[in-house]
């Protein structure tokens, strides 16, 4: 009996140490256009306020830059938008970037996203 109370006393201890609570947006809002010889894709990451600046850069590395059938256009725009908070303050950035290639495109927007979410930062950091 004394197992027994043991063994269910640790799985609801466990149960409550592994749970999860918080979300995470990874993906809020894709919107595809197409255009003639002109694809443009826009991702709207939704708020990322959760998650740590390591964490935010490391999702913005892995964002999606190789679209479906991308080659059959000679110019690609994808953007990026992003919602976060700092200091107490919600700011919403995007950056977009036009190439040859959804690929290149997509690099341009994500460096294009994290600068535009460094001078936020530096911007709100002023007035406080």
């Amino acid at each position: 009996m004394k197992n027994l109370v043991l063994s269910l006393a640790f799985m609801l201890i466990c149960s409550f140490a592994f749970a999860n609570t918080q979300t995470v947006e990874k993906q809020k809002n894709v919107t595809i256009e197409n255009y003639e010889n002109h694809l443009k894709v826009s991702f709207d990451l939704g708020n990322l306020s959760n998650l740590s600046e390591t964490e935010l850069y490391n999702l913005l590395d892995n964002l999606p830059t190789l679209i479906i059938n991308s080659e059959l256009f000679s110019e690609c725009t994808i953007t990026y938008s992003v919602t976060f908070s700092f200091m107490g303050q919600s700011v919403t950035v995007s950056a977009s970037g036009t190439a040859s290639t959804c690929e290149a495109a997509g690099n341009i927007a994500r460096s294009g996203v994290r600068s535009e979410i460094s001078k936020a930062k530096a911007l709100i950091a002023e007035m406080f």
